[in-house]
């Protein structure tokens, strides 16, 4: 699936109130996105989904999300530089990385600093497990 038809499968990205059970998950990995975006659209939450980081800049509005997930490792534009990206938009959003690698500090230890051991869950993740973490993120 085109990166085009998932994001026929969630609605277009609009400008309106915040929404804590809408999440956006940005992952290059097309079944870690299509597996990502089933499981919480199946928990309740409404999931918009992209997995070229690029169309999320261009798509992107302030306060529609109660939480960004970000792979970490992305062609063009990687997770954490599409963290400082969103953040100049929406500072008051809530992002959490989504890793399989090693995480590295060097120029991004801002951002490691700010978000904290909630802001990073492992691949793989228990179904579960991954539902509980967006929970708790998404209430604090």
């Amino acid at each position: 699936m085109t990166s085009e038809g998932r994001k026929n499968m969630s609605s277009k990205i609009e400008q309106e109130n915040p929404s804590q059970d809408r999440i956006l998950v940005v992952d290059d990995e097309l079944d870690v996105n299509i597996s990502l975006h089933m499981v919480l659209e199946t928990n309740g939450f409404k999931v918009d989904s992209y997995s070229d980081p690029r169309e999320v800049l261009q798509n992107f509005r302030p306060g529609v999300y109660g939480l960004i997930i970000l792979d970490i490792k992305m062609p063009h534009l990687n997770g954490l530089a599409l963290y400082r990206e969103l953040k100049k938009i929406d500072h008051n959003a809530k992002i959490c990385f989504l890793t399989a690698g090693e995480m590295f500090y060097g120029d991004y230890s801002d951002i490691f600093n700010s978000v904290g051991a909630d802001g990073f869950m492992r691949k793989p993740i228990e179904n579960q497990k991954l539902v509980e973490r967006v929970r708790k993120i998404i209430s604090s």
